[in-house]
């Protein structure tokens, strides 16, 4: 599923205001052991999402988003990737040290997308 042009830009402003705390996150989750694939959750509006643990609170940084830190292993625990999809999504997941793994959780849509961390890339999928 794609993501409409105003929560892709509303989703990208937010991230440029806190990628290098992601990313010194999503580093950590890797070298740590933690995992090999992790997912920021980004959640907009009053939803709330169990998934992952709060990383940063949108009213601490005055953004749209709150972004909670995740990992495939819970996402297949709690079922949102079907375990035999497993091996199809590590196919897709991109270099976590060059991307971010976003999972955006907007109302009844949920999607998937890989932001770069380098602010000079254009191609973002």
């Amino acid at each position: 599923m794609n993501l409409d042009e105003e929560i892709y830009k509303s989703l990208h402003d937010d991230l440029e205001i806190c990628r290098d705390y992601i990313r010194q996150i999503s580093t950590g989750m890797v070298r740590g052991d933690v995992t090999k694939y992790p997912i920021f959750v980004a959640i907009r509006g009053e939803n709330d999402v169990d998934l992952g643990l709060p990383i940063v609170n949108r009213a601490d940084f005055d953004i749209s988003w709150n972004f909670n830190a995740s990992h495939l292993e819970e996402f297949v625990s709690k079922g949102v990737v079907i375990r035999e999809k497993a091996n199809d999504f590590i196919k897709a997941y991109k270099n976590p040290a060059e991307f971010m793994c976003v999972f955006v959780a907007e109302d009844d849509n949920a999607s998937f997308v890989f932001m770069p961390y380098e602010k000079d890339v254009a191609n973002l999928n």
